[in-house]
């Protein structure tokens, strides 16, 4: 029998990355973006909000080494968008293939309330699902403009005071957007099975069946309108992410858990303000994902929380007490 294994596979990873992942957001609008460079170290947040900012644009340069950011994202959600859940895209100029360790940011209300982190693998704020259509969004980012310093040597980027001024990043995507949940799941549901069908034996029964639904999803998917026919691309993919692995196949359950250096390749103020991003962003998930629960561990990280981000903290404490956010261990 002919084995079209390496085809099929080859042809799910052109058509998620060029059709199907960018039509996650199909219809986008441009924000509106100002921002005001702090001229030291990071400020209260209140300070941040009232500052004076000035227009920017996507493709510019942005951020000193260890530099803090403020940027001010506007705009109007479309009334024809009335009925469809929409989110901001803000892209502060993520290196996509780095999941950290780079530019990151907390996003705030005008009230100052945090709403969440911003990270390469983690670059949306949901305005509304559903919207109603005509809402004003005001988000503020408290950016920081932490330098790469990976590689071999020593590096001037490591120390503030040799690290010079020369901007790190460039402004990316920072737009209001349609997101479409059913593409969104058709990807997760290809990603899963593409990396699980890596992991079988090539003679493996069920790898087989997993590549023969595959090929079925991506023939049901309209590449001139992938938003039109993604859920009958997921019904091809139901039967294979139903079935239950070999009976002697272990089980396993995990909590989510970040794991933070609290002295590594940042001043420890930084380790501040990272723990406070994670903390943002695990209430942020805790409010959305009803089965998701966060253990974190290390004392210290926990109290800076408590006395640099009492907002943050606030969150941290309600998670808590409904047992989602777990107090672990001292490491």
């Amino acid at each position: 029998m002919h084995d079209d294994r390496t085809l099929v596979e080859d042809r799910l990873r052109r058509v998620l990355s060029e059709r199907i992942r960018p039509a996650v957001y199909p219809e986008s609008v441009p924000l509106q973006v100002a921002v005001w460079h702090a001229p030291g170290e990071p400020v209260p947040v209140a300070e941040g909000l009232a500052a004076e900012h000035r227009p920017i644009e996507a493709g510019t340069r942005w951020g000193a080494p260890w530099g803090t950011s403020w940027f001010r994202v506007t705009g109007t959600v479309p009334k024809a968008w009335a009925g469809r859940t929409v989110e901001a895209l803000l892209d502060l100029g993520f290196e996509q293939d780095l999941p950290g360790f780079q530019c990151e940011g907390l996003v705030h209300r005008p009230d100052g309330t945090p709403v969440k982190g911003l990270n390469p693998r983690n670059q949306w704020v949901r305005i509304g699902a559903p919207v109603a259509g005509g809402e004003r969004v005001c988000l503020h980012i408290e950016a920081a403009a932490n330098p790469l310093v990976f590689g071999p040597g020593p590096t001037p980027l490591g120390e503030k005071e040799t690290a010079g001024s020369a901007p790190q990043y460039t402004l990316g995507r920072m737009d209001l957007a349609v997101f479409d949940d059913t593409v969104w799941e058709l990807v997760l549901d290809l990603e899963v099975l593409g990396e699980l069908m890596a992991e079988l034996p090539v003679d493996s029964a069920r790898r087989y069946d997993i590549l023969r639904a595959v090929e079925r999803s991506l023939d049901a998917v309209d590449l001139q309108d992938v938003n039109g026919t993604a859920a009958r691309a997921r019904e091809q993919l139901a039967g294979v992410l139903s079935a239950p692995a070999v009976p002697s196949a272990h089980r396993i359950s995990a909590v989510g858990h970040a794991h933070i250096d609290t002295a590594w390749l940042w001043p420890l103020r930084e380790t501040v303000r990272k723990v406070a991003r994670t903390a943002a962003n695990m209430t942020a998930l805790i409010e959305d994902r009803p089965e998701f629960v966060f253990a974190m561990s290390q004392a210290q990280q926990w109290a800076w929380v408590k006395e640099h981000r009492p907002e943050v903290w606030a969150g941290v404490r309600e998670a808590v007490a409904k047992g989602r956010f777990v107090p672990a261990g001292g490491m």
